[in-house]
């Protein structure tokens, strides 16, 4: 086992109590692709919120109406699946293309996150796929905040951009702090370095932020947790790596580094404004 593998933890909290069938696409409005930007704008939100309520439920109060809240997130997760649908097949004005590539990406992994979420048995990936919904919903509401912008003709500034990349940012850090443990088995290890190697590719897609100098720092994060991942998973399969066991440790290191200054610049920029 790597000397740097990192304990998975679970998500408290999380794991639903009822069944739930699975997202169907509706087909309702897919023929009809004039009019998708307003569609993303106006109702996105709403629908992110009946899905983060549901599955990053934590009060009292939502637990007791997890029934309900679940019918909200399974109409909402078809409403998503819907408009991106939509979105795919629209012939939209170039300044839009960009925004909406990403959200129909986005919402398509959700979909994917979505539906695993129900047919999984481990407590596991249970887990990973709760993260995974908070990050993509977050980089979703990032898209919506981007095409905002750009339909009003308005820079984006970063507090509007900045909504994914943040969340993303806490999703890799909880994936890779929980991985210390030595009594980790290999099995979650392969499986945490897995999320990470997603969180870090859905991180460069959207590495185009307001601000440049930030941009590259996050590029140049993402790569580094990428290949920190791609070889921790070889080692846990006793395959040849690109990277030594030490290598990976010294990259750790940068990466530690790393990330604390994109928090650092991440939180300045934020209260620039």
């Amino acid at each position: 086992m790597s000397s740097s593998l990192r304990r998975f933890a679970t998500l408290g909290c999380l794991v639903a109590a009822f069944a739930s069938p699975m997202v169907v696409t509706s087909s309702a409005g897919a023929a009809t692709p004039a009019g998708i930007v307003p569609s993303v704008l106006n109702t996105t939100y709403n629908y992110l919120t009946h899905v983060r309520t549901y599955f990053l439920c934590g009060t009292a109060k939502c637990k007791k109406e997890r029934a309900t809240l679940l019918k909200s997130a399974q109409t909402s997760m078809i409403g998503l699946s819907s408009l991106a649908a939509r979105a795919s097949k629209s012939n939209v004005q170039k300044k839009y293309r960009e925004s909406l590539n990403l959200y129909v990406t986005d919402v398509n992994l959700l979909a994917t996150s979505y539906q695993e979420y129900f047919v999984t048995k481990s407590s596991v990936t249970l887990s990973g796929v709760v993260g995974n919904i908070f990050y993509l919903t977050s980089d979703i509401a990032s898209d919506v905040n981007v095409m905002g912008s750009v339909d009003k003709n308005t820079p984006v500034n970063f507090n509007l951009w900045v909504e994914g990349e943040a969340a993303t940012l806490v999703a890799m850090q909880t994936d890779a702090s929980a991985l210390q443990s030595s009594t980790a088995t290999a099995s979650v290890g392969i499986y945490a370095n897995q999320l990470l190697e997603g969180e870090a590719h859905e991180m460069l897609a959207h590495a185009d932020g307001p601000d440049a100098s930030f941009n590259t720092m996050l590029k140049a994060f993402a790569h580094n947790q990428l290949r920190i991942s791609q070889s921790e998973i070889l080692f846990l399969q006793n395959k040849k790596a690109p990277m030594t066991e030490t290598q990976v440790a010294n990259l750790n290191v940068t990466v530690t580094a790393e990330f604390a200054k994109l928090i650092k610049t991440e939180s300045a920029l934020v209260k620039k404004k």
